[in-house]
C-alpha cells in the first residue's frame, strides 16, 4: 500500500513538473519593407507556422500569454556568374521575425537558397523568383530559430 501511495505522488508531482504553460498567437504583423507576393499579403499563413512551432514547447490556450509576431526582414542576397552565354545565379531568401513574449524580444533569421541557370536566356535583373515554397521555408527556420530561445 505504501508503494502505491509513492507512485501515485510521484506521477502527481511528475504532471506537475513538466506542465507546460499556456500561450497564445495574439497578432502578426510586418514592419518589412515587402508588404505582398504577388497579390497575397506576405503575413498569409505565418500564425499557423508559429502556433505549429509554439506546440512543441507549450501548450497553445486562449488563456495563456500572448506572444506577437513581426516580420521585420525580407532580403534577396544574389550571386551572378556570367561567362560567354551562360548563366548561374544564386540567391539566398532571408527572412527576420522577432517574436515578442513576457516583456522580451527574441529574434530569428531564416535563408532558403535557390538557384538558376541558363543558356543563352537573359534573366532581368531583380526578376528571379520569390517563390512561396522558398519565403515559407525561411520563415520556418526564422520561427524555429526565435521560438528555441524563448
Amino acid at each position: 500500500m505504501k508503494n502505491i501511495i509513492l507512485l501515485l505522488g510521484m506521477l502527481l508531482l511528475g504532471n506537475l513538473a513538466t506542465a507546460q504553460q499556456c500561450v497564445y498567437v495574439d497578432s502578426v504583423y510586418n514592419t518589412a519593407k515587402l508588404k505582398e507576393m504577388g497579390n497575397r499579403d506576405i503575413r498569409f499563413g505565418i500564425r499557423q507556422i508559429v502556433e505549429d512551432e509554439l506546440s512543441e514547447k507549450f501548450c497553445l490556450s486562449e488563456d495563456g500569454k500572448d506572444i506577437d509576431v513581426e516580420v521585420y526582414y525580407f532580403g534577396l542576397p544574389k550571386t551572378t556568374v556570367r561567362i560567354v552565354g551562360v548563366e548561374k545565379t544564386e540567391s539566398v531568401t532571408q527572412v527576420g521575425v522577432r517574436l515578442y513574449y513576457d516583456g522580451k524580444c527574441y529574434e530569428g533569421i531564416g535563408e532558403s537558397e535557390t538557384e538558376i541557370r541558363a543558356i543563352m536566356i537573359e534573366v532581368k535583373e531583380g526578376m528571379l523568383p520569390f517563390e512561396k515554397m522558398t519565403v515559407s521555408s525561411a520563415l520556418k527556420k526564422a520561427i524555429h530559430e526565435a521560438v528555441i530561445k524563448i
